[in-house]
């Protein structure tokens, strides 16, 4: 008993020093599960590495590292840019244009985290040069990537189904569907609640003529570390390179979603591919490679499979299991999900941490893990807009010099908390 408590414990441990200190809470949780492992749960090393997502590991960064080529050559940056312009200067657009934007991305393989990093500092350029609130482009790109991030081919949607997997549940279409649904609704709210239906047209927009210049061709080799984001330049077109980038990025989805290709293999051709006929630094590369988001989703994974043997799952299984019934766990599990997000990763804590425990919660409450498990991904989800977290951190580090950066740290804060309220709602409701 007290090896499984200390168990549990230890990744709460991990969390709260992973955060005051700002130290990878991956890292941290390996050496947990070394520590816990071998000296208490008396597993042999082999037996603590093999907690180690192999299979995980490997999706994750072969399809980070094909992003990550896209986004060093430009291609991403520039899609960005020909959305704006299709707007043709209808303002109220824009928003909406931004979230179907983040989610198609996302959706594609890019994933939440990476698609912030590109997106949020154009968003926040766009929203001061036509006068829109930063705090509705910053929730519409944030909704829209986590509503596109659930794909079964973007990272956090590679872990929540691999983690439903291990459970013995096939849920990765549920999970995306519900995501996108419950992401849309929040979208929707905050859009009609901060005016964006309101927004005036733009009268010196491009002539619609500039739209056809979309896929012209062009022998100028371009890379976002290159060039800022101005909506104000003239409209570029695809290089050579880029062109042959988005037709390899087509390719991979199109073989993983309809022809059932393993995930990390067809990325990392289409990556090799892209190496061959689209020469770009491999070691920019490698740095837009999120390492520390992987070693802190395999780490934690690692600890919790040092809990599992412990018997510390079921330990917080059997706690979590008295607080709620048959009706009542789906949403109380999304409240918390939520709740433990705010201080802590969705992707590489709150799921590989309560996942687990749904088998128990299901046996004990009677629950169905089909609605538990995507409510715990909603609530996970929904309060990423909280400044203390990655994506809402991006969203206040991309702010421009106009914008009062407190007053966007505390707003987003609120709709963090108003998001977990959301979801748990919607959940209780049975809409997602």
């Amino acid at each position: 008993m007290i090896t499984a408590i200390l168990s549990i414990v230890s990744i709460f441990i991990a969390i709260m020093i992973g955060n005051i200190k700002r130290v990878n809470i991956g890292m941290l949780s390996i050496a947990f599960a070394f520590l816990i492992g071998f000296f208490l749960v008396e597993l042999a090393p082999a037996d603590i590495v093999v907690g180690w997502p192999l299979n995980l590991f490997f999706m994750l960064l072969g399809i980070t590292l094909l992003f990550g080529i896209a986004t060093v050559n430009g291609t991403l940056a520039l899609m960005a840019k020909k959305a704006v312009e299709a707007t043709m200067g209808k303002t109220k657009l824009i928003p909406p244009v931004f979230f179907l934007m983040a989610g198609i991305l996302a959706a594609l393989g890019a994933g939440n985290i990476a698609i912030c990093v590109l997106l949020l500092p154009i968003a926040m350029t766009v929203a001061s040069n036509h006068h829109i609130s930063p705090l509705l482009m910053a929730t519409m790109v944030i909704a829209g990537s986590n509503a596109g991030g659930l794909s079964p081919i973007a990272p956090t949607g590679i872990i929540a189904s691999t983690l439903s997997s291990d459970q013995g549940l096939d849920l990765e279409r549920s999970i995306f569907l519900k995501q996108i649904i419950g992401q849309s609704l929040l979208a929707i709210v905050l859009y009609f609640f901060f005016k964006g239906h309101r927004l005036k047209d733009d009268p010196a927009a491009r002539k619609f003529a500039q739209l056809f210049s979309v896929f012209k061709f062009s022998s100028k080799k371009r890379s976002v570390k290159d060039e800022t984001f101005d909506e104000d330049t003239p409209s570029d077109a695809f290089n050579r390179e880029q062109i042959i980038t988005l037709i390899v990025l087509h390719l991979v989805v199109i073989a993983i979603v309809f022809g059932g290709w393993h995930i990390g293999l067809t990325a990392f051709t289409g990556a090799a591919i892209l190496f061959f006929m689209c020469p770009v630094k491999e070691k920019a590369v490698l740095e837009s490679v999120p390492w520390s988001t992987i070693i802190l989703v395999c780490g934690v994974s690692m600890l919790v499979n040092v809990s599992e043997s412990a018997g510390g799952i079921d330990l917080l299984t059997r706690f979590l299991t008295r607080m709620m019934n048959e009706h009542t766990a789906a949403p109380i599990m999304a409240l918390i999900g939520g709740t433990l997000s705010l201080v802590s990763s969705a992707s590489g804590v709150v799921l590989p941490t309560l996942i687990p425990t749904v088998p128990g919660l299901v046996e004990e409450t009677g629950g169905n893990a089909a609605q538990i498990i995507p409510a715990i991904v909603m609530g996970a989800h929904m309060v990423t807009n909280s400044p203390i977290s990655t994506l809402g951190a991006l969203a206040v580090a991309s702010a421009g010099k106009n914008v009062n950066r407190v007053k966007l740290f505390n707003d987003l804060f609120i709709i963090a908390f108003a998001g977990l309220i959301f979801a748990t709602v919607i959940v209780y409701l049975g809409i997602v």
